[in-house]
């Protein structure tokens, strides 16, 4: 298995435009198989806090989070209700076990440090398994960041595959080096940031993208 989420929220009223074709392609093409992840959309606060929870809760064997939906430099949206930051650690904290590693926000502007700094804070907080978090800074076409997205999700879960006993870190850290080399003029134009606990201080964020 992929141990691969993907959560979305309605991107149009009255259109069926998702990403989920998307992933079925990158499972079948990497494992021969589009059940290999799991999808569904969510509305609300709570539907939210609901898939969470049964999905990627204790005892299961889910690894990562794609949440894809409109969002601001302070929370996303459901295809209802705007879910901020605040209310979106909170589930976070309270929904996931301790197999999740990564956390990507297909979202524009919501992927900052500063939000990355919020989600990995020492008494308030997402769970310390979580090693890394990425997405977007500033506002992106719908169709580039998702070409971008599948990529990004190539390479870490050929990454995983190929090295299974490496540290997450180490995971994270390779996958944004190749695809900085890779496309680094696109990732830029797409402001995309990841960042990763830093060693001896796991509650502050550590930038994975740097253009100096």
């Amino acid at each position: 298995m992929s141990g691969l989420v993907v959560l979305e929220g309605r991107w149009e009223n009255n259109r069926n435009i998702s990403v989920k074709g998307l992933f079925d392609l990158l499972m079948e093409m990497q494992f021969e198989n589009i059940h290999e992840y799991h999808f569904e959309n969510f509305a609300t606060n709570e539907t939210l806090r609901s898939i969470l929870g049964h999905v990627c809760g204790n005892n299961t064997r889910k690894n990562y989070i794609y949440i894809g939906a409109h969002g601001d430099d302070n929370g996303i949206h459901g295809s209802v209700d705007r879910i901020s930051r605040t209310q979106l650690n909170n589930i976070l904290r309270n929904s996931i076990g301790g197999s999740i590693k990564g956390i990507f926000f297909g979202a524009c502007l919501f992927g900052n440090e500063n939000n990355a700094g919020f989600f990995f804070e020492r008494d308030v907080g997402i769970r310390r398994s979580v090693e890394w978090i990425a997405g977007y800074g500033e506002s992106v076409d719908w169709i580039q960041s998702s070409a971008f997205d599948m990529i990004f999700w190539q390479h870490l879960l050929q990454a995983r595959r190929m090295f299974p006993d490496a540290h997450e870190r180490e995971i994270i850290g390779g996958v944004c080096d190749c695809l900085k080399d890779l496309m680094g003029g696109m990732m830029r134009s797409l402001d995309f940031q990841a960042f990763r606990r830093t060693p001896r201080r796991p509650y502050e964020p550590e930038p994975l993208i740097n253009w100096e």
